[in-house]
């Protein structure tokens, strides 16, 4: 190592004790990420889960209960009038105000912890075969993301999903009108046919009586000339019905007769959430799930499948959402190294994406009779100000780090940081840190609280690749300079904690770009 890094590295040792991130008016707040309540299928109310996170020492617990579980399968050409539906306990059926409100009372009866509301979004499902045939499946209802950070009630009603619509409508390019109405020619033909039938209908409701050639006929004729159809009227108020339904004559966006249509309807869904400044992950995305369920559908007793393949290409076929949960269900294809992960911070670092994507650990913790399960899985938040908008802040700027198992759990990282051996300029987790040239020191500062800690290895990712490893046991605070010359784009450092099969603490990255 040249002289003078030595030299510098000795300086930035010496300021190390103000340095470290106990120091930089941080918070370090752990926080146990998706609890699901009674509200929606959970074993324990919102104020025993309070109870619970209180006396396991967690700071913040963000309650992410299913915003609506509700899932309808139509008739056709009736399919927004003629259906059915199967529904679960969820927000949307236990009331949005009511499940808002409740936590913001348990916010504060327990002024140790932050309490923070947020839901499940089931934003899309599709369905295959069909009740004819007795194979009918349902698929990806099981595909979730969690969503918070509203201010305001109505952004947490009015969340785009099937059941909730608000996914949009189909609408056409300009000069492409005659394409677009050839495209969807048998959903206008089917409007249009509507529309002539309640036409029809409505000038029903009222004729002229037909003539009589009577005696009887002719003295009445004065007193009745008009007569009023029941049958048209009914005939003519259902028309209406389907044709309201039908508002404002433009095809769905999505739905969920037309097999699966992709990453839109949850690209729809990030794009609400950040116009109303929210945050929202994707949930186990590494999870498949399959299931039979009885059903009751009218003429039809039967069952249905309820499929969901694993969703990791959501990852990079999706943009802007603030990031995904690694642990315990995001490990195998997204979170490790070289992973789907890496693809989008090589993305972001191109240029290709706007914002970064982190990662953040989760509970989803419905029932257990081992409550400690509460802090298997931990996200410890580095927040300036000890409050829902500081949380939201930590999250949003990346500032945080995931960890799982009690041996984790028990990991405590006090100084993840990139330095400027020239100015001595520093970036922390989720920062960027803007430099001529490299050298550039990476500082590393654990301890464990166990008092027999394991050994552990420490890993520093440079992008995707390894540059060093470290053993830990009790305590390390090591300093790692890399003296590669820098690209022309951004690079990014993360640290990763076990073994290279099992992961047990990740950071976000640190980000290093140049003048």
């Amino acid at each position: 190592m040249k002289t003078w890094i030595k030299i510098s590295l000795a300086a930035l040792l010496l300021l190390s004790g103000s340095t470290a991130q106990i120091n930089r008016n941080y918070h370090r707040l752990k926080t146990g990420i998706h609890f699901d309540s009674k509200v929606s299928g959970g074993s324990y109310t919102l104020g025993e889960l309070a109870g619970i996170a209180s006396n396991f020492g967690l700071d913040v617990a963000i309650i992410t209960d299913h915003d609506n579980m509700k899932v309808s399968y139509g008739i056709q050409p009736f399919q927004k009038f003629l259906r059915f539906s199967i529904q679960e306990n969820s927000v949307s059926r236990y009331g949005v105000e009511k499940y808002l409100q409740e936590i913001d009372q348990i916010d504060r009866i327990f002024p140790d912890i932050i309490f923070i509301p947020g839901i499940e979004a089931v934003p899309y499902y599709y369905w295959q075969g069909s009740p004819l045939y007795n194979n009918l499946t349902l698929r990806n209802w099981h595909t979730h993301l969690l969503v918070f950070g509203f201010d305001d009630v109505e952004d947490f009603k009015n969340i785009p999903s099937i059941a909730n619509g608000k996914l949009g409508y189909q609408k056409p390019r300009s000069g492409k009108l005659m394409k677009f109405i050839s495209a969807n020619f048998m959903y206008f033909s089917i409007i249009f046919l509507y529309f002539i039938l309640f036409i029809i209908a409505f000038f029903s409701i009222i004729k002229r009586s037909r003539r009589r050639h009577d005696v009887a006929h002719v003295a009445r004729k004065r007193r009745r000339k008009y007569r009023f159809s029941w049958k048209a009227f009914l005939l003519a108020v259902l028309l209406g019905y389907i044709l309201y339904t039908e508002y404002p004559f433009l095809p769905d966006k999505y739905d969920q007769y037309h097999g699966n249509q992709g990453a839109g309807p949850f690209q729809a869904l990030i794009d609400y959430v950040n116009d109303n400044n929210g945050l929202i992950y994707y949930a186990h995305p590494e999870v498949s799930n399959s299931l039979v369920r009885s059903v009751n559908i009218p003429f039809l007793s039967q069952s249905i499948k309820i499929e969901t393949d694993a969703y990791p290409d959501l990852i990079t076929e999706t943009r802007d959402y603030t990031g995904f949960c690694i642990f315990w269900e995001g490990m195998r294809t997204v979170g490790r190294p070289g992973g789907l992960w890496d693809i989008t911070l090589d993305e972001y670092c191109r240029g290709y994406r706007k914002k970064p994507v982190y990662a953040i650990g989760e509970l989803d913790f419905e029932e257990s009779n081992e409550l400690k399960q509460v802090t298997a899985t931990s996200t410890f938040l580095f927040a300036k100000e000890r409050s829902r908008k500081g949380v939201y802040e930590a999250l949003r700027s990346g500032r945080s780090y995931a960890t799982r198992d009690f041996v984790g759990n028990e990991l405590f990282l006090d100084e993840f940081a990139v330095y400027d051996i020239a100015t001595q300029r520093s970036a922390f987790i989720g920062e960027t840190l803007t430099l001529s040239a490299a050298p550039v020191a990476v500082h590393i500062q654990m301890h464990s609280i166990h008092t027999n800690p394991p050994a552990q290895s420490v890993y520093i990712y440079k992008n995707s690749d390894l540059v060093k490893t470290y053993q830990m046991r009790g305590s390390l605070d090591e300093w790692f300079v890399d003296e590669e010359p820098l690209p022309d784009r951004m690079v990014y450092y993360r640290v990763y904690v076990g073994k290279r099969d099992y992961i047990t603490l990740a950071t976000n990255p640190i980000f290093v770009k140049k003048y």
